[in-house]
């Protein structure tokens, strides 16, 4: 055979073998950046622009996260809670930015008796593996809270949070865990801190 199809074939293969590779590599970051949102994008950003860098973090954050046990409410500490929505929900009306403080604690005390970490941008991570509206809820719920110390917050957004604080609950109490491997296709980034 002579050298120029030796060449040729080599060249070939070469193209072969880097296409889908190249293809692969740019896959991934586009995936990442539809499945997270804006979290991809803080993440790329806190590790200054590498998507190398933050997709590797995020791999790693990935595996931290899955070994931590997720466990679920019995039905008295159900029970303990839903009482206490119906007190919460009572008061609202005279005290509507104390009862969403209350209702977002209440709502953080649920996550940390079913194991999840305290950090917020770990919870919502791990929220997200059993529905996106939890998360969507906690974070409203959360952001609305962090705003009532400006005395910009409506009644009506404090009421919005209060429903929020709750659904998260609901959506939770009787719900199982995710399985490993649904936690593993679940979203996993937090919002560019990525331990």
């Amino acid at each position: 055979m002579p050298v120029e199809w030796s060449l040729i074939l080599a060249v070939v293969a070469a193209a072969a073998l880097g296409v889908p590779v190249f293809a692969l590599s740019r896959r991934r970051p586009r995936r990442l950046r539809e499945r997270f949102g804006p979290e991809y994008v803080s993440a790329v950003e806190a590790h200054e622009g590498s998507a190398r860098k933050a997709n590797r973090a995020v791999r790693e954050h990935e595996r931290q996260l899955e070994a931590l046990p997720i466990g679920t409410l019995d039905a008295a500490r159900t029970e303990r809670l839903r009482t206490r929505w119906r007190g919460l929900q009572r008061q609202f009306v005279n005290a509507p930015v104390a009862v969403v403080a209350c209702a977002v604690e209440a709502m953080d005390e649920l996550l940390d008796d079913m194991g999840l970490p305290a950090n917020r941008e770990d919870r919502q991570i791990l929220l997200r593996s059993w529905d996106e509206r939890a998360v969507r809820c906690y974070r409203h719920a959360h952001g609305v809270v962090d705003r009532t110390g400006s005395g910009t917050v409506s009644t009506e957004e404090l009421r919005q949070s209060f429903v929020s604080a709750r659904s998260v609950c609901e959506l939770l109490a009787g719900a199982q865990p995710p399985s490993r491997r649904a936690r593993a296709r679940g979203a996993r980034l937090t919002s560019g801190r990525v331990s």
